[in-house]
């Protein structure tokens, strides 16, 4: 998010947090902007790092992410339109995210259902 420009919405949602509670940071990755938010506000005497994995990972550049606002009723044909263009890109993989599990359920049976592999 921090590469989205939200730092400084961040940092005004962490320094309304009282010094007198606990804090926990999580990243995916642990590039230098995130370490620096880290140091400024954590108390270096508490300050635990924990790390799985490499500490070279950094997100992948090569996401589209495609951000739609419409009204619920629009909602499934908007999908429908998306999946249709996509599909022409056999190597392309989509991310949907739904509400419920219920509604998860429910797009992966229509998906199914329109031939469209989906889990």
């Amino acid at each position: 998010m921090l590469d989205m420009g939200f730092e400084p919405q961040i940092r005004k949602i962490l320094q309304q947090i009282r010094p007198d509670r606990q804090m926990l940071m999580w990243s995916a990755t642990w590039p230098k902007e995130v370490r620096k938010l880290a140091c400024d506000f954590m108390d270096s005497n508490d300050f635990y790092h924990l790390n799985i994995g490499s500490e070279k990972l950094a997100a992948n550049h090569n996401i589209t992410q495609i951000i739609d606002v419409v009204q619920d009723w629009q909602k499934e044909d908007k999908l429908n339109k998306l999946l249709e263009e996509m599909s022409a890109d056999n190597s392309a993989k989509i991310l949907i995210f739904a509400e419920t599990k219920k509604r998860c359920d429910e797009l992966t049976r229509n998906m199914r259902k329109y031939g469209y592999r989906a889990m």
